[in-house]
C-alpha cells in the first residue's frame, strides 16, 4: 500500500439521538518496501481516527475518557468528479446515507457507497472495484445507514503540521523516529482538539505546502536532484507555478553523474500533473522546438502518460 487513501472508519452513534461517526482520514503515502514506514502510516492513519472521534465527542458534550472501538475501515476508490460520490469526499463533513456491508470473513473489513441509489446501484458500485472472491464474502442485503461524516478539517490538526503529511519522506529521520519510536504520535493525538467548522481548504494547503518546500529544500541541500525531481508532481498539487519552474530548473541542473532516466521520467510526470497550469504548454512547445537530451526524454516520458491518459476511441 504506497500510495496516499483516504481511510473511511465507521463507528457507533455516541448518542441514542446520533448518527453513526463515518470518520475519514488521510493513510499518508509509504514505500512498501520500509516496513517501519508503512507501520506508521497506518498506525497515523489509526491515531487521527481516534483523535476526530474523541474530539468530536468532547464538543458533544460527551463525557467519556475513550473513543469507542471502530465497527470497520475501508478504503474505497472514490472520484470527486462522480456527483454521487462527490459528499464521501468533500472537504468538511456532515450527515448523509450510505449503504454498507462487511466481508463475513473478516467483519472489521467493511465497504461503503453512497446512499442515494437503491442496494442493486450499490452492488454494481461495488463491482467496479471489488474482485468476485473478495466480492462473494460480503455480506448480503447491505444496509442502509445514515451516517455524521468528520474530516480531518472538521478538527484542528493545523497547528501539528506532522498529523497531516501526505508523503512520509515530507518528515525528516529525526522526525520519524520521535512519532514512530519514541512516542511522538501519541503525544501528538493524546488531548481532543476544537472542532473547526469555518476551517478552509487554504489553511490546509499552505500547511502541506511549508512541508514540500521544506522537504525540497533539504534535496537541494544535498544536491540530490533525482528526489528534487520527484517533488514536481507534489508541489504541483499545492503550487503549481513553483512547481513548473523547479522543472526548468531541474532540467537545466542535471549533470551527467545523476540518474538521468530517473529525472527524466519525474521531470515528466510533473509536467503531466501540471496539464492545464499557466505556462505548462508554452514549455513544452518550447522545448519541443529546440530541446536539449534530457528534455527530450522528459517531453518523451511526457507523451507516454497523457497516452496512457487519453480517453479510449468510442466505436462508431
Amino acid at each position: 500500500m504506497g500510495i496516499a487513501l483516504e481511510r473511511f472508519y465507521l463507528y457507533p452513534p455516541i448518542g441514542a439521538a446520533s448518527p453513526a461517526l463515518l470518520i475519514r482520514t488521510l493513510r499518508p503515502a509509504a514505500p512498501n518496501a520500509a516496513q517501519p514506514a508503512v507501520d506508521y502510516a497506518d498506525d497515523l492513519a489509526d491515531a487521527k481516527a481516534d483523535l476526530i472521534v474523541r474530539s468530536w465527542m468532547a464538543a458533544s458534550g460527551v463525557d467519556e475518557p475513550r473513543a469507542p472501538a471502530p465497527i470497520g475501515e475501508c478504503s474505497p476508490l472514490l472520484d470527486a468528479d462522480a456527483p454521487e460520490e462527490r459528499a464521501l469526499l468533500a472537504f468538511h463533513g456532515g450527515e448523509l446515507e450510505l449503504w454498507w456491508t462487511f466481508d463475513e470473513a473478516r467483519p472489521y473489513c467493511i465497504e461503503i457507497g453512497p446512499g442515494d441509489g437503491d442496494e442493486p446501484a450499490f452492488w454494481r458500485w461495488l463491482d467496479e472495484s471489488v474482485d468476485d472472491r473478495a466480492g462473494a464474502r460480503l455480506r448480503r442485503p447491505a444496509t442502509r445507514l445514515r451516517v455524521r461524516l468528520i474530516t480531518e478539517a472538521d478538527v484542528g490538526l493545523v497547528d501539528e503540521p506532522l498529523l497531516l503529511v501526505e508523503e512520509l519522506d515530507w518528515m525528516t529521520s529525526e522526525e520519524f523516529d520521535r512519532c514512530h519510536r519514541r512516542g511522538g504520535l501519541a503525544a501528538m493525538t493524546s488531548a481532543p482538539r476544537p472542532t473547526t467548522p469555518d476551517a478552509t481548504e487554504e489553511e490546509h494547503r499552505r500547511v502541506k505546502l511549508a512541508l514540500v518546500e521544506r522537504a525540497l529544500a533539504d534535496d537541494l541541500a544535498h544536491e540530490d536532484r533525482r528526489a528534487a525531481a520527484f517533488r514536481c508532481g507534489e508541489l504541483a498539487r499545492f503550487d503549481p507555478s513553483a512547481a513548473l519552474s523547479l522543472v526548468e530548473r531541474l532540467s537545466a541542473s542535471a549533470r551527467a553523474g545523476d540518474d538521468l532516466e530517473g529525472i527524466a521520467w519525474a521531470l515528466g510526470y510533473g509536467l503531466h500533473h501540471l496539464r492545464g497550469a499557466p505556462g505548462q504548454l508554452e514549455l513544452v512547445d518550447r522545448w519541443r522546438a529546440q530541446a536539449t537530451t534530457l528534455q527530450r526524454a522528459v517531453l518523451a516520458k511526457l507523451d507516454e502518460l497523457d497516452e496512457l491518459d487519453a480517453p479510449d476511441d468510442l466505436d462508431e
